[in-house]
């Protein structure tokens, strides 16, 4: 076989993905990792999408996405994100993954640093290397309180700096920025002429605050909003996200996007028009039971006396395990083979993450409470097997 790019298969790939295939090789474990809802996408988008195909609608889509859509879009940006935009300033994507590679390729190239928040989604570091790009991470784990600060990115700031990647509400630790950090975060990338690419993939999943998009509080020339119908739908399989972005930057978006997808899928953007157009209490029923499930969890944890991050919104939950001693991949792989319970190690996330474990809050309760039992457990028998050996180890 020829050879393959070198650089490219250098990639470092998602550790959520590692996990998955190391728990194909174990009998039935209760599987606490996915990001995937465990809700069926509403029947009313599923109906919507199947009326336009049977209509005719299968073939391709306009690069930008279909006009009803972009105008369905802006409405529900003024109404429920506080953004007023343009039909224009709207680009139709494969997903949020689509909307953020496309949108680092028309920033990022060889030798331009990212700022990325650390810990963070596994697949920003993968995005930006296949352009060439450095990944400068900076703190919004346990070191900076669990949530972004200015400071942290005027340190990480160096003169090949061209964007910032922000991440609210967040995974893997679900936290939600208050709108005087996002402000904040505006105003550093105008003092500094810096792109912020705010991937809000999980948009309307807030539990305890009203959502604030980055793009509500200014840098109208400079915010690239990556929004997805995934997550708040339970569409992850439907592949549709959209971009909202300055109309040159829009433009550039749909034509770069072309070579790769041609267009989203048109029968998932008719689905996408029927979310939007059609009756949103399916939207409140998710976040709600995300919610219980949260506090159930916390609740569980605390009883078990285990330590955790609580989220703010997303469907996630990061789990101490520091006082185990073990590393967080060391502690996932043996959990899932010696515990039967698949995570995610939260140094999947950068080395932010590192000490904890992320845990889904997307899967049924029954398998919730199973899991979060078993690992903590898990937890308490080796933290005290760890203080053992302590106090063994200070016996010598």
């Amino acid at each position: 076989m020829p050879e393959l790019r070198s650089e490219v298969l250098a990639t470092p790939h998602s550790g959520i993905r590692r996990m998955l295939e190391l728990a194909a090789g174990v009998p039935s474990p209760v599987m606490l990792v996915n990001g995937d809802p465990n809700f069926r996408t509403p029947r009313h988008i599923i109906d919507g999408a199947a009326e336009a195909a049977r209509g005719g609608a299968t073939g391709y889509a306009p690069g930008a996405g279909l006009p009803a859509l972009r105008e369905a879009i802006v409405d529900k940006l003024e109404r429920r994100n506080g953004v007023s935009a343009r039909p224009e300033q709207v680009c139709v994507t494969t997903g949020a993954c689509g909307g953020l590679y496309t949108s680092l390729l028309l920033t990022v190239g060889p030798g331009v640093d990212v700022l990325v928040p650390d810990p963070g989604w596994s697949n920003y570091a993968a995005m930006v290397h296949v352009l060439g790009g450095n990944l400068v991470p900076y703190p919004v784990g346990p070191s900076a309180g669990w949530h972004l600060d200015t400071a942290a990115l005027e340190e990480a700031l160096t003169d090949r700096t061209k964007v910032i990647m922000v991440n609210s509400p967040s995974n893997p630790a679900g936290l939600v920025e208050a709108p005087e950090r996002l402000r904040e975060v505006v105003r550093f990338a105008e003092a500094h002429d810096l792109w912020v690419l705010s991937d809000e993939a999980y948009d309307e999943l807030v539990f305890d605050s009203p959502p604030s998009a980055t793009a509500a509080h200014g840098g109208a020339e400079r915010v690239i909003s990556v929004f997805s119908f995934s997550k708040t739908y339970a569409m992850t399989g439907w592949r549709v996200g959209y971009v909202v972005a300055p109309v040159e930057f829009t433009r550039q978006l749909a034509l770069h996007q072309e070579p790769v997808v041609s267009c989203a899928s048109t029968i998932s953007q008719h689905g996408a028009l029927a979310a939007l157009n059609g009756p949103q209490d399916c939207v409140a029923e998710m976040t709600g039971a995300y919610r219980s499930r949260r506090d159930a969890v916390a609740a569980q944890l605390d009883s078990l006396g285990c330590g955790y991050q609580l989220p703010e919104g997303a469907f996630f939950i990061m789990v101490d395990i520091r006082p185990t001693g073990l590393d967080s991949w060391t502690f996932a792989r043996r959990l899932l083979v010696e515990g039967g319970v698949g995570v995610v190690p939260g140094a999947a996330f950068g080395n932010g993450g590192e000490g904890f474990v992320r845990v889904t809050l997307a899967a049924a309760e029954d398998v919730l409470e199973d899991g979060v039992a078993r690992l903590g457990d898990f937890v308490r028998a080796l933290a005290g097997s760890s203080h053992a050996d302590q106090l063994d180890a200070a016996a010598t």
